[in-house]
């Protein structure tokens, strides 16, 4: 473990770790968190970050995505008085750069659960098939260490429904049958075309991993809760059958947003949690 410091630049971490799209990490005087089969210590001094970890200053640079562009994003997605203001409420919240495997097992352990619930179970999970790092600290459990579990032992994860569709995925990852990281080759729509083939992954799921892990930034996840919100604030440009209007709020966020769509999705989400 070494401590070191970065500087930052429109970078809140606060926000980017509170606001729903992480489940590993937790608050006391610093951020503690798993990632990369590490433990990453982490808290912020005005405009530094300073950081107690094996894992490098690139690395963290990376994940906390510090190297995007945040003020043209801020520009691209700036386009009423309503995102504007979310931007100036919550002004450095950040995406952050997830591995694939880990991100696509938690959101599909999010599937009709809340926070609470997925952060429980991925940590039961862990804690049963990963690795640890120290003590108390353990690695996401790999694709293969995955595979080789039965689904009676997934009971004590409390995944429910989602413990069959996660093993089977799993098997599959691990036996070469499914190429997960080659997604970030892939276009937006390629990927996401991959992704749902997926037992147990649909067009959110498959966006929120699109977004989070693969950094496609024109994903636009929408659930129930950015549905609500968007019908809120702009609900006259949907005009579809209501059984499509997830698909269609999202490619209105496409074009309105720009590029950088799942940025503003964020800062709207932001705003439910708030």
């Amino acid at each position: 473990m070494s401590v070191y410091r970065i500087k930052t630049w429109d970078f809140n971490l606060d926000h980017s770790l509170s606001c729903g799209q992480v489940f590993r990490w937790e608050k006391n005087d610093w951020w503690t968190g798993i990632v990369n089969g590490a433990a990453v210590r982490v808290k912020q001094e005005g405009m530094e970050i300073i950081v107690d970890s094996s894992l490098d200053k690139d690395f963290i640079i990376r994940y906390f995505r510090l190297d995007d562009d945040i003020s043209q994003i801020y520009r691209s997605i700036n386009r009423d008085e309503k995102i504007g203001s979310l931007i100036n409420k919550y002004k450095g919240l950040r995406i952050i750069r997830q591995d694939p495997w880990e991100c696509l097992v938690s959101y599909m352990c999010s599937s009709n659960n809340t926070i609470r619930n997925i952060t429980n179970s991925i940590r039961r999970m862990s804690e049963c098939f990963g690795r640890e790092i120290e003590k108390g600290f353990y690695s996401f459990p790999t694709p293969e260490a995955l595979s080789n579990v039965e689904l009676c032992d997934m009971s004590q994860c409390r995944l429910g429904f989602r413990s069959p569709r996660v093993l089977k995925i799993a098997d599959i990852v691990a036996r070469g049958e499914f190429d997960l990281y080659g997604i970030k080759d892939l276009s937006y729509r390629k990927g996401r075309e991959e992704l749902v083939k997926i037992e147990g992954v649909g067009n959110k799921i498959a966006d929120c991993v699109l977004l989070f892990a693969f950094g496609k930034l024109e994903s636009f996840p929408v659930d129930t809760h950015i549905e609500q919100i968007m019908e809120r604030y702009y609900g006259s440009n949907f005009k579809g059958a209501k059984s499509k209007k997830k698909d269609e709020i999202a490619e209105f966020a496409r074009n309105y947003f720009g590029m950088y769509c799942g940025y503003a999705q964020e800062y709207l989400y932001m705003e439910d949690l708030g």
